[in-house]
């Protein structure tokens, strides 16, 4: 709706979209709900590349921060991303306090409400995810320590481009560097940035 209503302006026009729930759903250490909702964004990207034409429009997708969130352990060729890890051959897998092995999510976060859901304060354990539904869309992810909401993390985002003055978007740059490759690309300070030699 909203790239058919800014289409009408004789001048172009300048869209900014977010994927919000996104970091709601990282913030409450819910990996399936960030993923499905990361799938929205990227439909909402192909609409957006269907609905414009290339060589009129710049569309830039990146994020404004990260998630203290990471895939690790070693899962099994094929598990799924939202499963757990538990190879005893090869030892991934975490020994409870009767010394019996016991898997462990393969999305984890840093910190977060999965700490509480995880962890079996009267036996100072984890507690056993083998039974539990991790494709349901209550099942929240492990986290190392309890907080409320999960943290941003502090690694760089990568940001993708298509169309005049993408060549533009390349290598490392600080988040303000967007701005203004936007306010160049649209010719919206020629005092200052001048603009693109059409």
């Amino acid at each position: 709706q909203a790239i058919n209503r800014m289409k009408k302006s004789d001048n172009g026009f300048i869209l900014m979209i977010e994927g919000g729930r996104i970091d709601h759903a990282h913030h409450a250490n819910r990996a399936k709900m960030a993923l499905e909702e990361t799938i929205e964004l990227e439909n909402a990207v192909k609409a957006a590349l269907e609905m414009t034409e290339r060589e009129d429009t710049l569309i830039i997708v990146t994020a404004d921060h990260g998630h203290a969130v990471t895939m690790s352990g070693y899962p099994e060729r094929g598990n799924p991303i939202l499963g757990f890890v538990k190879n005893i051959e090869r030892g991934n897998f975490v020994n409870n306090t009767e010394n019996q092995a016991q898997p462990y999510t393969t999305i984890g976060y840093a910190n977060g409400p999965g700490f509480d859901f995880h962890f079996d304060k009267n036996i100072g354990f984890w507690k056993d995810i083998e039974a539990e539904d991790y494709m349901s869309n209550d099942f929240v992810q492990m986290s190392t320590f309890y907080l409320d909401s999960e943290t941003h993390g502090g690694e760089d985002v990568s940001a993708y481009a298509i169309g005049p003055q993408a060549h533009l978007v390349t290598g490392v740059h600080e988040q303000s560097y967007l701005a203004h490759l936007v306010a160049y690309a649209a010719c919206l300070r020629k005092n200052t940035l001048t603009c693109p030699k059409v």
